[in-house]
Order: structure tokens, then sequence, then C-alpha cells
């Protein structure tokens, strides 16, 4: 009777404690197309402002940490609104503006890995001799050269059964015409891959045909 006692007094303090309580971290992650700001806004549909998030121009896979300054309904077909300046930071093609999108739970670890990165590239410099060494700038074009080797799929799924996948590619096709959607089979899933676009204006035209339709859970890849 006695040890129930006890143990019942110390339930009773555990229960009177205050404990922290943690804040649910969702992480966003979305690959899409970005625009340009017509002020320093960095604006995102969905982000909740003040998040950090890491912006990567997936053609030349450069990027950068930025902090969403708002929320505002603007074109669905857009990922993120983001000034020039950075446009210009990760010279982004503005033909094709693809980017991935990442929340950041925190960016200490961020820093840290930046500041390792830069260190070991110290070290290399300090023992390399520079002599003859001719440098060159290939930044004015290396968007266009890489846009131009990659492709940007506009893909349905991933689907976890194959007649659903097949599905998906009767309804394309009934709907848009000079379609050719294929099915690939990714990790035991099968993806609808509806084509394939070389810059945003062919991603725009692709949109307008699907806006009456029920096709807007797309996703992009670059391949």
């Amino acid at each position: 009777m006695r040890n129930k006692i006890v143990i019942l007094f110390f339930i009773l303090i555990a229960s009177c404690q205050s404990f922290p309580s943690y804040e649910k971290y969702t992480p966003y992650e979305k690959v899409g197309f970005a625009e340009l700001s017509i002020n320093e806004n960095i604006i995102h549909q969905n982000i909740v402002p003040g998040s950090q998030i890491r912006v990567t121009n997936l053609l030349n896979k450069k990027y950068i940490v930025l902090t969403v300054d708002k929320n505002s309904i603007f074109l669905k077909e857009r990922e993120i609104i983001i000034p020039g300046k950075y446009f210009d930071l990760l010279e982004l093609n503005t033909n094709l503006p693809i980017v991935k999108i990442e929340t950041i739970k925190s960016n200490k670890t961020f820093k840290a890995e930046i500041a390792k990165i830069f260190e070991d590239e110290k070290k290399v410099t300090q023992n390399i001799e520079t002599k003859n060494v001719d440098i060159v700038d290939l930044s004015k074009n290396k968007t266009s050269k890489d846009s131009n080797q990659k492709k940007i799929i506009i893909y349905y799924g991933d689907f976890t059964f194959k007649n659903t996948a097949l599905d998906m590619v009767s309804l394309l096709k009934k709907e848009i015409t000079n379609i050719n959607p294929v099915i690939i089979q990714v990790n035991k899933k099968f993806r609808v891959k509806a084509l394939s676009v070389s810059d945003i204006n062919e991603f725009d035209i692709f949109i307008k045909k699907i806006v009456n339709t029920k096709f807007e859970n797309y996703n992009i890849n670059v391949e």
C-alpha cells in the first residue's frame, strides 16, 4: 500500500511539471518556376512569412538562402516571386527559370556546412601554384547552354497501381491533342510523363490546355 502511495505521489509531481512545447515543423519542397518581383519582396503563396528557404537553380545547381517576406495569391503556374538581384545571383535563365524551393528548419547546420566548404576550399587554394593558369568566365553563356542540355518534364504520379497510371494516360490523350504520355516505373511505382518543355512559354501553353480539367496535381522534374 505504501509503495502505491509513493508511486502516485511521483506521478502527481510529474503531471504538475510544465514541459516545453515544440513547434511542429512541416517541411516544404517543390520544383517550379520563379518570377521576377516588381519590388524587393520575396513572395510565396503557402510558406509562412519569416521562414527561411533554400532556392536552387536546377540548371546550374547554384543556390541561395532567403527569407519569405509575405504571402500573396499569384499565378499558380509560378512557384515563387523573387527580386531581380536574386535572379542574377542564381544566374536564372528568364526563358527557363526552373527552381527548387526547400524550407529550412534551422540554418545553423547550413551555415556550418558553408563555412566548412569555404575553409576546405581555402586549404586547397593555398597548396596549389597558380602560375600560368587561365581563367575563363563562362557565366554569360552557362545558363543558355545548360537549359539546352536539360529536359523539363511535366509528370503525374507517382501511382501505386499501373492501372491508375494507364487511366491517367487515357484521360490526358482524351483531353489534350498532340500529346503522347508514357509510363515509367520509379521505385516500384508508376509515373506518367505527360510531356517535356524547353522553355516557360511551352509550359504556359500546356497549363492553359489543362486549366479547365482536373489535371492540376502535376509535378515537374529536371532530367
